[in-house]
């Protein structure tokens, strides 16, 4: 078998808009995944039981399931209740999945922080709410950036999972050039070399986040 990567090159801008929806994708589904984690994580430690439990429950159901059949269940189940575009159901879908993932990592990193530093901030005349948000999640978050940023980096390639229920992300796009060309392999290896690239990008990101904050620490 002969490799023509003609076809890659004639598609090329379209595969680089591919390249364009899965990072904005990506960066809708860290943001929320991250602030709502953070959010579930805080509620789930500090009210009663009436309240956290059901989030624990969420937590527990997004962890336990397959994101496919998630993002079907959205797409197709709340669908026929809501007309909901395809992309914002992949954005809720993805945050969904990794905030009950960024949740319990912030849960943990929360508990690691010692609570005489919580006691010392409230004697010192903090609320609740302030020491909380001065003192305990910083620390927390700087604790559970490493997890974070994997987290990160394997939620850009479940955003291919997208296009089961029709995102123009990189691998939908690259299907449709494969259906008009039927050159599947050129396609594939060029889109691996895409993945691996932003993969490279995204651990230089992760490291130099990481040395910032040991800095600020």
């Amino acid at each position: 078998m002969e490799f023509d990567f003609t076809p890659v090159i004639d598609y090329f801008p379209t595969l680089l808009k591919g390249v364009g929806v899965t990072l904005l994708i990506g960066l809708a589904v860290a943001l929320l995944s991250i602030l709502g984690g953070q959010l579930v994580a805080v509620i789930s430690l500090y009210t009663r039981k009436a309240v956290n439990w059901p989030l624990r429950f969420f937590i527990w159901l997004f962890m336990t399931t397959p994101l496919l059949l998630q993002l079907y269940f959205l797409y197709f189940g709340l669908g026929e209740l809501i007309l909901i575009p395809a992309i914002v159901v992949g954005i809720l879908g993805l945050g969904f999945h990794y905030m009950a993932y960024n949740a319990d990592i912030f849960m943990a990193t929360i508990r690691s922080v010692s609570h005489g530093q919580y006691e010392a901030s409230r004697s010192l005349g903090f609320g609740h709410l302030r020491t909380l948000r001065y003192v305990i999640l910083p620390q927390a978050f700087y604790r559970a950036l490493p997890q974070l940023s994997n987290n990160m980096i394997i939620m850009v390639k479940d955003i291919s999972v997208l296009s089961a229920i029709g995102i123009g992300e990189l691998v939908y796009v690259s299907q449709y050039a494969i259906s008009i060309t039927f050159r599947p392999f050129e396609f594939y290896i060029t889109i691996a070399v895409i993945y691996y690239l932003i993969n490279l990008m995204m651990e230089a990101g992760q490291s130099w986040i990481e040395r910032r904050a040991a800095y600020r620490r």
